[in-house]
């Protein structure tokens, strides 16, 4: 027994509860770590989600604008051929003035 100066006495731990009760702070400091890494594992695992998602959404938009792109290519193509054809057939054979206002048209069509 251990007096202390208020007067009163305390018994020290023995060894056996010294023991238990480090047994038992180790026990939860490993708890502990153990949920901080699952907490960690978590959010790593949300993050690489997150951007799994983010890269599917940039390939889906990119395979979209090329689809765009190529339509829109296709298109003018066709315009592109309809007024040779036009050209071609007699429709503008108004002295080369016809020639001229179809370039322009072209070219505002494309940019």
């Amino acid at each position: 027994m251990v007096e202390t100066r208020s007067g009163t006495e305390t018994n020290p731990y023995t060894l056996e509860q010294q023991a238990k009760m480090a047994a038992l702070v180790k026990e939860n400091k490993e708890r502990k770590e153990r949920e901080k890494q699952a907490k960690l594992k978590a959010i790593a695992n949300e993050q690489a989600a997150k951007m799994k998602r983010l890269e599917e959404e940039i390939k889906r938009v990119q395979q979209e604008e090329e689809e765009r792109r190529k339509a829109a290519e296709a298109e003018a193509t066709v315009e592109e051929e309809k007024e040779r054809m036009r050209i071609e057939s007699g429709e503008g054979s108004s002295g080369g003035t016809m020639k001229w206002e179809t370039d322009t048209e072209l070219e505002k069509r494309i940019s």
